[in-house]
């Protein structure tokens, strides 16, 4: 069942989500079922709409923009089973869900070391959550161009004038999704420093907390 906290609005009038409702149901179910066992109750509503056109990579795609809050959207035009749907939905619900965990504590952020860490944590509760490959960006430039760029990141760390496109989603002359790289190479190096800590017990922590995992070479 559906956590009691969570409410599930599809945005199906028209029938544009008809074929997948169960499937998506089912999932959200199964990741509130999963979260309920590790954290405290999460007041939610989740808002599923249909999308076209969508990047193979972003097959569901999702945003948190505010507390309590989570968005999908779902390109069914693109191939898939319903297997492939629910490990879809399964894995963009637990990054969005740490970040509504993050905005009922300091919020997504509005710098760029805010950003990293922010969507940095998110990915590794993902991992956390179930075992599944690095998806694309965060593991999508190499290790050398991250090195490239750290010096750049640590300085422009508290900057609130960052350019978002640009650091994670290459809206210039920055990699694409450079940002979801380095955050999640900042965070799991945070961890690594800090044994017995996880993304879920550091979902409110001080983005100023992680700073230094920049100070040196990756």
């Amino acid at each position: 069942m559906i956590p009691h906290t969570w409410t599930l609005h599809l945005l199906n009038a028209r029938g544009q989500l008809a074929s997948a409702a169960a499937v998506i149901e089912a999932a959200v179910a199964e990741a509130g079922g999963r979260l309920s066992s590790v954290a405290p109750p999460l007041a939610l509503d989740i808002v599923i709409s249909a999308r076209q056109d969508m990047p193979e990579a972003l097959f569901v795609s999702g945003h948190c923009y505010e507390p309590g809050v989570i968005g999908l959207g779902i390109d069914l035009a693109q191939p898939h089973s319903e297997d492939l749907l629910r490990h879809a939905l399964l894995k963009t619900l637990f990054h969005e869900v740490h970040h509504a965990l993050r905005w009922d504590g300091p919020g997504y952020g509005g710098t760029l070391g805010e950003a990293l860490v922010t969507e940095g944590l998110a990915q590794r509760f993902l991992h956390e959550m179930m075992d599944c490959p690095p998806e694309p960006w965060e593991d999508a430039v190499p290790a050398a161009v991250c090195e490239a760029h750290r010096s750049r990141a640590r300085a422009a760390f508290d900057d609130a004038g960052y350019d978002h496109g640009a650091w994670f989603f290459g809206q210039g002359e920055l990699p694409e999704w450079l940002g979801y790289t380095l955050g999640r190479r900042m965070v799991d190096r945070h961890l690594a420093q800090h044994p017995g800590a996880t993304a879920l017990s550091l979902a409110q922590a001080d983005a100023a907390d992680f700073a230094a995992t920049l100070e040196t070479a990756f």
